[in-house]
């Protein structure tokens, strides 16, 4: 995966299971390091070709308990690029999710996500889509401004069903000024009430639920145990010939 990247031009920021070792090539001053991986398993045992990386280790307390986190990335630059910040941005890479969601399942809100047939009709109404969407998390980045707080905090369901009553409103007074300031100035007020109350300390244990049964666990000796079967009651006879 991270070759692939590479070889696409890209950036990667990921975490890595605790299995995995790396080497510590060079230690640097954000408290991260600099270590290296092969592309794949056949290169990494005939000692080839090695992909430079860097690595950054933190520990995240979690209900109590501590739990230890560790990325890699090929952005090497420090100042531009400080562990910390990398590390906070990696707890955020959820949000792309939640922009998907938006345009499916919100924004659109029907079954049959694209209605054009052919291909010039799709990317139009795909653009269209992104338009809007761009549209109203421009309106709640503004309203949030004013007063201050992060656009996360903000509705997006609530603010997409604001901005649908407003928008006829908006229409009957396009052409004044006045009116039309009072509106947005309305509707950045109705914004800001849908601010999203902050979620609860909820946590769901990893645990798995084992069924429960009422005879025994099967064993060698049960088997070929079984109930013998009935004779049968009638006889085959041959035909003479």
């Amino acid at each position: 995966m991270v070759y692939t990247a590479i070889k696409q031009k890209s950036h990667f920021l990921g975490r890595v299971p605790a299995h995995v070792k790396f080497e510590v090539v060079k230690v640097l001053d954000d408290g991260s390091y600099l270590s290296w991986i092969a592309p794949d398993g056949q290169s990494k045992k005939k000692g080839a070709t090695r992909i430079p990386i860097r690595v950054i280790e933190y520990i995240v307390e979690e209900n109590g308990t501590e739990k230890v986190y560790r990325l890699i990335t090929d952005l090497m630059d420090i100042k531009t690029f400080p562990a910390l910040l990398l590390a906070t941005e990696y707890h955020q890479r959820w949000e792309a999710e939640n922009t998907l969601d938006e345009l499916k399942v919100h924004l659109n809100g029907r079954k049959t996500p694209i209605r054009s047939k052919n291909p010039r009709e799709v990317v139009q109404e795909i653009y269209g889509w992104l338009l809007g969407h761009y549209c109203i998390r421009a309106t709640m980045f503004q309203s949030a401004t004013i007063a201050g707080i992060s656009p996360l905090s903000l509705s997006f369901t609530g603010s997409l069903r604001v901005i649908r009553r407003a928008i006829p409103l908006f229409q009957q007074n396009i052409d004044n000024s006045t009116n039309l300031n009072i509106y947005i100035s309305w509707l950045t007020s109705e914004i800001l009430d849908l601010k999203i109350p902050p979620p609860q300390n909820r946590t769901n244990p990893r645990v798995v639920k084992k069924t429960r049964s009422k005879y025994k666990t099967k064993k060698r000796s049960h088997r070929n145990n079984s109930t013998p079967r009935q004779q049968l009651s009638f006889e085959i006879f041959q035909k003479a010939s």
